[in-house]
């Protein structure tokens, strides 16, 4: 048994190799927010490929379907506790797992790149506010300190490296989509506090089901609207690798760092998204790489390093 951010007993997973990567939240969430910057790249090559719901909400069959042989006697064991709590794994799943993916694609097709990045970078500063509101989680001066050089290290990716371009700013309703969507999943991050005592890839399985149950109204929704399309070969290539990675390892992974150092600190993390994504287009998609992507990859993990300092702290965890 071993304890998470919130001094609770949680079940083990299996020992072995890995146990040490398991316990290990900065591993954890550097791999999450790679997976999730590789799912931004695709995301933009997915147009006109993949219809945006049957991408959103029907990874998550499969992903189930995939690690339920790893698990299915701790899943079995845990069904009196799903039917408990089935208000919180629906609310869960649909909205933290397909609803926020559904935002997250809609939401291109009306907003620029510039606007999208400037604010998915308002993520961990809502989670934060969020879990201060619910929880009165304390907040020290050197973690706000982090928050707000990752802040600014979002920013210097989603302005190219000039600050002054927020002038330009302007709201579209994509803009509110967007906001919609980071609104979202920190409080899905937030409520992760609240998961039943389960096996963590139990917990993502009783996730998937509930975003299955939703990705099949709104797959039904695309369809009846008209908008339904058959993937080419290659949004089926693209739907194939989301499946592995942005949405099996990264949320498996998310899911474990919150339990370890709880929402706030995770949340820090999400600003290497931006960073990572603006790294892989330099080597995917052959962009060039300047000298505001290193000085924000510095921000970003100085950072994040400046707020651990007070990891020692564990009623600060949160």
């Amino acid at each position: 048994m071993f304890k998470n951010a919130d001094g609770e007993t949680r079940p083990p997973i299996s020992k072995g190799l890995l146990a040490g990567c398991w316990s290990n939240p900065w591993l954890l969430m550097v791999l999450t927010t790679l997976a999730w910057a590789s799912n931004v790249i695709l995301s933009r090559m997915a147009v006109g490929e993949l219809p945006p719901m049957f991408f959103a909400g029907m990874r998550w069959p499969i992903a189930a379907a995939l690690v339920l042989p790893f698990v299915w006697r701790p899943f079995i064991r845990a069904l009196p506790i799903m039917r408990q709590r089935w208000l919180y794994l629906l609310l869960m799943g649909g909205m933290g797992f397909t609803i926020f993916s559904a935002l997250f694609y809609v939401a291109g097709a009306y907003t620029t790149g510039v606007n999208f990045s400037i604010l998915l970078a308002t993520n961990p500063v809502l989670t934060v506010t969020i879990a201060w509101i619910a929880y009165r989680s304390r907040m020290p001066l050197i973690f706000l300190l982090g928050l707000a050089m990752t802040f600014l290290g979002a920013l210097l990716i989603a302005t190219h490296g000039d600050i002054t371009r927020l002038q330009e700013f302007q709201f579209n309703r994509g803009d509110l989509i967007v906001l919609a969507g980071c609104f979202i999943y920190a409080s899905f991050t937030v409520a992760l506090r609240q998961r039943p005592l389960m096996h963590p890839l139990v917990f993502f399985i009783a996730l998937c089901i509930s975003g299955t149950l939703v990705g099949f109204v709104l797959l039904y929704a695309e369809w009846s609207l008209g908008y339904f399309f058959w993937p080419t070969p290659k949004g089926w290539m693209i739907f194939l690798y989301s499946i592995a990675f942005p949405t099996i390892l990264s949320q498996v992974f998310y899911i474990r760092s919150v339990e370890l150092i709880g929402p706030q600190r995770t949340g820090l993390f999400y600003n290497l998204v931006p960073v990572f994504g603006a790294l892989m287009s330099v080597v995917v998609l052959g962009e060039p790489f300047v000298a505001y992507h290193g000085a924000a990859l510095v921000l970003v993990l100085g950072g994040i390093a400046i707020a651990e300092t007070f990891r020692a702290k564990p009623q600060s965890a949160t």
